[in-house]
């Protein structure tokens, strides 16, 4: 079945979540487009979450929410395909004038995402803490978007907290988790969570592309205004990720020393080694 019919009614109620969109296209034609927008998006909330909130009667707030995702997210990936369509029939479409399209339509996309998962948490909350990535969450250290938000801005984001769980596990396998097993000083825990926090989002920087970023985060580029330069992009994306991890190594480093001084308090110098029976010998 066409994955936008089994969403949308009409093409009527399609083109009112989505702006731009060319009124003689039809579903068929958006199809393949679709399919890939249903993908992505049942991949965050289950597709037994997806098929429950289709199957729901009337314009339901959840229902709303799931169609401006999946319609804009679709336009979005039909304007590359309109683009080479158009030039050939003689009709260009500046670059800038593209990049600006799909801009607004991930704008759209991610807003939509993020209050479907916020609705979702509250609306299907066992469904959706047995998702993939709700047991995931289950075994991390920040555990909900208002907690990571408080220690590295993401503009409450909960679609961006969520696409960050497997990267968050990661870092916890990788280097932090042993940290957090050692003490239970909350200053110190406090210190692990920040840190946890910079890692996650300076692995983001190196494998997201930069438009699924909150606006906190692409505001530091200049490309999400003017006209994108992948190299140059990707140059700065690795700066600021490498800058993150300084910033990290640093601050796990203090963690170090306050580890080391809550174990002991003892100083080790060469005279620690000295017995009793040693004789010692004072020079005028």
């Amino acid at each position: 079945m066409n994955v936008l019919e089994e969403l949308f009614p009409d093409f009527r109620t399609f083109s009112l979540h989505v702006s731009g969109i060319d009124s003689n296209v039809t579903f068929e034609a958006l199809n393949s487009s679709a399919i890939t927008a249903k993908k992505r998006v049942s991949n965050l909330i289950s597709e037994e979450i997806y098929k429950k909130i289709v199957e729901e009667s009337g314009d339901t707030e959840a229902k709303v929410f799931l169609r401006t995702a999946i319609a804009n997210y679709t336009a979005k990936q039909q304007l590359y395909f309109d683009t080479v369509k158009n030039r050939k029939n003689g009709i260009d479409l500046y670059k800038y004038e593209a990049e600006s399209m799909i801009r607004a339509y991930m704008d759209n996309y991610f807003n939509a995402m993020d209050s479907l998962i916020c609705l979702l948490a509250k609306k299907y909350p066992k469904e959706f803490s047995g998702t993939r990535f709700g047991k995931l969450v289950e075994s991390l250290k920040i555990r909900t978007t208002e907690e990571f938000d408080l220690l590295y801005p993401i503009d409450l984001s909960y679609l961006f907290f969520f696409r960050c769980v497997p990267l968050q596990k990661e870092v916890l396998d990788d280097t932090l988790g042993g940290y957090y097993s050692r003490s239970e000083d909350n200053t110190i825990l406090a210190l692990l969570n920040r840190i946890l926090a910079k890692m996650v989002v300076a692995k983001a920087l190196i494998r997201f592309d930069i438009l699924e970023f909150p606006p906190t985060i692409r505001n530091l580029f200049s490309d999400n205004t003017l006209s994108r330069s992948g190299s140059d992009e990707q140059e700065r994306m690795i700066n600021l990720s490498q800058e993150l991890m300084n910033e990290a190594s640093n601050s796990l480093r203090n963690v170090d020393l306050l580890l080391s001084s809550e174990e002991t308090s003892d100083i080790c110098t060469q005279t620690s080694f000295n017995t009793p029976d040693d004789k010692i010998y004072l020079l005028p």
